[in-house]
């Protein structure tokens, strides 16, 4: 059986294509890198006990969530934002 990866990146018309736990999601150019780098500090200061892909589920999950509170279909700087706010506490001290 094929696995899908947990994050995948393409790029369409400004807007760039990532994949997070198997749900495709457009994000804006311009907030593209805040967020990727948010989810990967995530992922790394995550501990032994949840895993990777639990981790992606709740993250794809609230993103959902973020686009159904703006009812748009792509992610935008400003939910990006506010989803930062709603995770920062999942990210470990450096």
């Amino acid at each position: 059986m094929f696995t899908q990866p947990t994050l995948y990146l393409g790029i369409m018309n400004g807007q760039h294509k990532i994949t997070l736990s198997g749900v495709v999601f457009y994000v804006e150019e311009e907030c593209r890198k805040l967020l990727t780098d948010h989810l990967t500090i995530i992922n790394r200061s995550s501990s032994a006990i949840q895993s990777e892909e639990m981790i992606d589920e709740r993250m794809a999950e609230m993103l959902l969530d973020e686009l159904k509170e703006e009812g748009k279909e792509v992610i935008t700087f400003k939910a990006v934002e506010h989803f930062i706010e709603r995770t920062r506490h999942l990210r470990q001290p450096d």
